[in-house]
């Protein structure tokens, strides 16, 4: 009876701490917004899977804290995303933060990944999934993959490798098809606007021979 008591107190003290980070998290959300003259849309979302695979993961999935307006004249939207994975029982939740941009065409996806430690020593040793460049420390640090691996070869020339080897280590890219979604696993507020400064950075950096494909 003690310990059914002691592990109800938890529970409830558990839900209680969560409850006020996250009512703290929307209203630093909000100050964010109007510093950087965004609008806060809340918990709508319009944009369905937008053609992403996280997007799709889990059993069920919510965005929150959704940002829309326009960063360095680009239009952008932020989100906290999270999708939950059951099994039986037991359940668990894994939560990001994402940056989306217009690209303002229709392009093949193309998906950046860091790897793992596991991965980057794999791909030292005997090689890892994922398309080849000729900079090493890229393969090293990066899977990448796409529907189209010429057109990624393109995408990903020298100066866009600079410019994805210079990004936070945590971070993930994903061109297309319709967007470029920046995002990681769920940062602090104070560390979002790296995010969405990373999404134009990337964006300016699209070479201009891809742009002007059909």
């Amino acid at each position: 009876m003690v310990l059914f008591v002691l592990f109800f107190i938890f529970v409830v003290v558990v839900g209680v701490v969560s409850y006020v980070v996250g009512q703290q998290r929307i209203r630093d959300i909000a100050t964010f917004a109007r510093t950087h003259g965004l609008t806060v849309i809340g918990n709508d979302w319009d944009l369905g899977d937008c053609g992403y695979s996280l997007f799709r993961a889990g059993n069920r999935r919510y965005w929150h804290n959704v940002l829309r307006g326009q960063w360095s004249s680009v239009p952008v939207t932020y989100c906290d995303y999270s999708y939950v994975v059951s099994d039986g029982k037991n359940q668990n939740t894994v939560s990001f933060s994402n940056v989306l941009a217009s690209l303002g065409t229709q392009m093949p996806q193309v998906t950046v990944s860091p790897r793992s430690a596991l991965g980057a020593l794999a791909e030292k040793s005997i090689g890892a999934p994922g398309i080849r460049f000729e900079s090493i420390a890229f393969n090293d640090r990066f899977s990448v993959e796409s529907s189209d691996d010429a057109f990624a070869v393109e995408l990903i020339d020298a100066q866009m490798i600079e410019t994805l080897l210079a990004l936070d280590g945590t971070y993930h890219v994903v061109f297309g098809p319709g967007e470029l979604m920046v995002y990681a696993h769920r940062k602090p507020v104070a560390e979002i606007g790296a995010l969405f400064d990373a999404a134009i950075v990337v964006m300016q950096r699209i070479p201009a021979l891809v742009r002007a494909r059909p």
